[in-house]
């Protein structure tokens, strides 16, 4: 048994065909407008800056370039990097910008075209409209484990809930005087759930709304910059980013 073992360790270990070798991960995950970096600070942008979020699997070198002329290069780290560099004319005017990312890792090279389309002057993105409320719940009423009653009611208007003085009322019983709660002051159970329902269904859409807006802004991203005047003053100016990779 044991001269069996050892046999089988002596073996020389398989040999893989070609064809069958597993095909190495490219090196780069995504290339996007680093919207965090830009919104943060306008003046990078005014300055001709742009910032891109790039992100790699592995540590690699890059060389980023328009035309044969290098805009930046150096080193990215494994995950998510900010690429900062400078193209002179930028923020300049409405105009077409073809950059080639170039990115080499031992002896794995890749290469990326990224257009950006830039527009000055224009009119600002239209704001996303928020999505209206939408949804029901249902009410059920129990006597004896019986269902004695039932309502579904959908959510459209927001729920007004009031309150007010309540005048004090005598009972022509006992004579004594008590100060009922008045119906402005009473909240129903329907009226509560409505209440509850829409302030999730609200609170649920702006977050939608908000990663929907962040993931956006990593493709098209509008936002004001301000440029002096050659007479010293200095004018705020609309400009839009966006990018494709191709």
């Amino acid at each position: 048994m044991a001269s069996l073992l050892l046999a089988i360790l002596l073996l020389p270990a398989p040999t893989i065909p070609p064809g069958d070798r597993a095909v190495p991960l490219p090196l780069l995950r995504s290339i996007e407008l680093d919207a965090e970096t830009l919104l943060a600070d306008p003046s990078l942008l005014a300055a001709d800056t742009l910032a891109l979020a790039v992100t790699i699997r592995r540590e690699a070198y890059y060389k980023l370039s328009e035309r044969d002329e290098v805009l930046a290069a150096g080193k990215l780290l494994p995950g998510p990097n900010s690429l900062r560099f400078t193209r002179p004319g930028l923020s300049a005017r409405s105009q077409s910008v073809l950059l080639v990312l170039e990115i080499l890792a031992d002896e794995t090279a890749q290469q990326k075209f990224i257009r950006l389309q830039v527009t000055v002057g224009g009119r600002t993105a239209a704001a996303v409209p928020a999505a209206a409320l939408t949804g029901s719940f249902g009410l059920e009423m129990f006597h004896s484990g019986r269902l004695i009653g039932f309502r579904r009611k959908r959510m459209q208007d927001l729920v007004k809930l009031t309150t007010g003085p309540a005048a004090p009322v005598v009972d022509p019983l006992s004579g004594a005087s008590f100060r009922p709660q008045p119906s402005g002051q009473s909240v129903p159970v329907l009226g509560m759930a409505m209440a509850l329902a829409k302030y999730l269904a609200g609170k649920k859409i702006a977050k939608r709304m908000k990663d929907f807006n962040a993931e956006s802004q990593k493709r098209s991203l509008s936002l004001t910059i301000a440029r002096s005047e050659p007479d010293g003053q200095k004018r705020e100016i609309p400009i839009k980013i966006e990018l494709q990779v191709e």
